[in-house]
């Protein structure tokens, strides 16, 4: 088998093609689950002390009974936040001072009220005193620290551990800025540059969803300007792959796989990335679901494909208005993140709970009642709650709730559109056009949710790993950085183009996948390229260029559902290769038919060539970019020389290139 650009312990080639599909069921992915913690050193900084020491020991001892599901004394532990906000019997904390401290004095071992209970998990001296220095260290609260709304507190930083970027670089240069400023306080080296070939092949697999062509890789790797590669950002960008591309890959992200195709919801994506129109612009489209145009038509899709559950709405709506789930948050407040409540998901399922699914003149529509929709929500305690229209990121809308024993009247005069056959009702009080403009305007949350999945797509993992977890309980690996982003990103007007360039022509996203020294450093510093495994699009479109087969054959699209079925994740936390994705490579006959020797296509051509060397360097470079080295070009001669015709050879040695873990790895 092909080495990894001869960066890994590699597997080799063998003749033996048995060899090769047990290889290839084996897979090979070496570093996707091979994450390191960062050093737990003790520090100063009350929020780094916070995460390594502080939470880590309430975690462990106290949670269990002052959490979110369970508050003994109305008391929840989970953050600095909730701590001050204190429990039945007032704050815990008083910062600065752990002597008065009641989180203190209720673990000390002495008589009268104590904390844990059981005699047999009582706080060792060495964990109380790490609570009496984190509250030392914490500053006193002040006005303006007190004025901060409670949702954004769970993503600010309590301290900035950085000094502010100069003002002179570039986007670019300043991401790099932060991403260095990393490097050096845990004394990383980063990997060298990437070459021509590899940056390329990146690339196009980012920007395009497909490797490059031999010819198109040529022209780059000849081109001796100095500023090629920004010149290649901007070609892959204005280019019909580029919309095509980040449609596959929001659509799964929006949708989810196995909802089915639209034609609508499709051309509404790709219109969307391919006019760069603003991120926040098309979030409100979807979520409204009134489209003006014909081009934004299949923007009704979003909801029309959940079919009135009003709770996979909500569910589906969360990770891109807020960067979270709130799945958790159904039956009672969620259990980890502080700030994420049970009001909040019912808030957010009232929002839309008042539409419907209908036929129109024009196709699929939303129509919205303009009464009605009121529901209840019982809590822990079995209190019955009616849902209000309050959201996590602090905003609430106001509307006036029927008394219990008022019955609505349905009027005309309550719509701008009435309820009519063949038109979607629209009310002059829309719950769900209130919300989408609550999460569309001066909502934080919706540039940093959009900015964490750009860069979890572009270098391997977010900020916040899984990237729908921007919450209380998971912090970024660099919240400066993270702000940052998020904040030009909304100050560009949520220009997407603009935010992947930047992300692109950084030294960071430039790096080697090989990491300098013997010790591999922790994926989340960013100090190597990671591996990420291609999805089912990157894959066939990737595949179809290597075999130069015609795209317009009416297998296409049982061959593209092929690839979905087996490679169905996009951008997993962790990558097994599966041995139902390699059945589906060795036995599929719509993929062998991609190899199999027709006029022009790239088995036939590597055939013709005079000897079984120019066959594999031949067939190296269309697959992946490089030529073979010593040891593979041995091999691979001895597979091509057993074959029973040169057809069949190159077919058989295409197959094991075009099968094995570095064709399936963007790397």
């Amino acid at each position: 088998m092909p080495n990894c650009h001869h960066s890994h312990n590699v597997f080799r080639f063998a003749p033996s093609l048995f060899a090769l599909v047990a290889l290839l069921a084996l897979g090979f992915y070496p570093h996707s689950a091979r994450s390191q913690g960062k050093s737990q050193a003790r520090t100063n900084n009350p929020e780094e002390y916070w995460y390594s020491q502080v939470e880590p020991l309430l975690d462990k001892s106290c949670l269990k009974c002052h959490a979110g599901v369970r508050q003994s004394g109305g008391l929840d532990l989970r953050s600095l936040d909730t701590i001050l906000r204190g429990g039945d019997s007032g704050p815990a904390v008083i910062p600065g001072k752990p002597g008065e401290s009641r989180l203190v004095q209720y673990v000390l071992p002495q008589p009268g009220s104590h904390m844990p209970p059981d005699p047999k998990k009582q706080l060792s001296t060495e964990a109380i005193n790490t609570l009496k220095t984190w509250i030392a260290l914490l500053p006193p609260q002040t006005e303006q620290t007190k004025s901060v709304p409670e949702y954004m507190k769970a993503y600010q930083r309590s301290l900035p551990s950085l000094e502010a970027p100069p003002t002179n670089l570039t986007p670019s240069a300043t991401i790099d800025w932060f991403v260095q400023a990393g490097w050096k306080k845990e004394k990383l080296t980063p990997a060298r540059p990437a070459s021509d070939t590899v940056f390329a092949r990146r690339l196009y697999l980012d920007l395009a969803g497909r490797i490059p062509t031999n010819e198109e890789l040529k022209q780059f790797i000849g081109d001796y300007h100095g500023d090629k590669r920004d010149q290649l950002v901007a070609k892959l960008l204005a280019s019909a792959d580029y919309p095509r591309h980040f449609r596959e890959v929001f659509d799964t992200t929006l949708m989810g796989r196995g909802v089915g195709k639209n034609a609508l919801w499709n051309a509404f994506l790709e219109d969307a990335f391919g006019t760069n129109r603003p991120w926040n612009a098309v979030v409100r489209d979807i979520l409204v679901a009134r489209p003006m145009e014909k081009s934004k038509q299949g923007a009704v899709w979003f909801l029309a494909a959940r079919n009135n559950s009003f709770q996979a709405i909500a569910e589906a709506v969360a990770p891109v208005a807020f960067g979270v789930k709130l799945g958790c948050a159904q039956c009672h407040n969620h259990p980890l993140a502080w700030e994420i409540e049970q009001r909040h998901y019912w808030g957010l399922v009232a929002a839309f709970n008042r539409g419907k699914n209908i036929d129109t003149d024009s196709g699929t529509g939303i129509s919205e009642s303009a009464i009605g929709g009121f529901i209840n929500f019982a809590n822990l305690k079995k209190e019955s709650q009616t849902a209000s229209l309050v959201f996590l990121n602090g905003k609430s809308i106001s509307e006036r709730i029927p008394a219990a024993d008022e019955k609505e009247e349905d009027k005309p005069d309550l719509y701008l559109v009435p309820p009519t056959k063949g038109r979607a009702a629209v009310p002059k009080f829309s719950r769900r056009e209130a919300f989408a403009d609550s999460v569309t305007k001066e909502n934080p949350l919706l540039a940093r949710a959009f900015v964490n999945r750009i860069w979890a797509k572009l270098m391997g993992r977010g900020f916040v790993q899984p990237a729908d977890q921007l919450d209380s309980k998971h912090r970024p690996s660099h919240p400066e950085l993270l702000e940052w982003l998020a904040r030009d990103f909304e100050t560009s007007g949520y220009n997407i183009q603009r935010l992947v360039k930047n992300i692109v022509l950084t030294r960071a996203y430039q790096l080697e996948a090989k990491s300098v020294g013997k010790v591999l450093p922790p994926p989340e510093s960013f100090s190597r390229a990671l591996e990420k495994p291609l999805s089912a699009e990157q894959l066939l479109h990737s595949l179809q260029v290597a075999t130069a087969a015609k795209t317009d054959n009416p297998e296409t699209e049982k061959l593209e559902q092929g690839f979905v079925k087996a490679f169905p994740d996009l951008m997993p936390d962790t990558y097994n290769p599966s041995l139902q994705q390699a059945l589906f490579l060795t036995n599929s006959p719509l993929v062998d038919r991609l190899l199999k020797p027709t006029p022009g296509n790239t088995t036939t051509k590597i055939a013709a060539l005079a000897t079984p060397e120019q066959q594999v360097r031949e067939a190296f470079q269309v697959s992946f970019g490089r030529l073979p080295d010593a040891t593979e070009l041995t091999q691979c001669q001895a597979i091509l020389k057993t074959a029973s015709s040169p057809e069949r050879g190159v077919q058989n040695l295409l197959w094991a290139l075009l099968t094995s873990a570095e064709f399936q790895v963007n790397h």
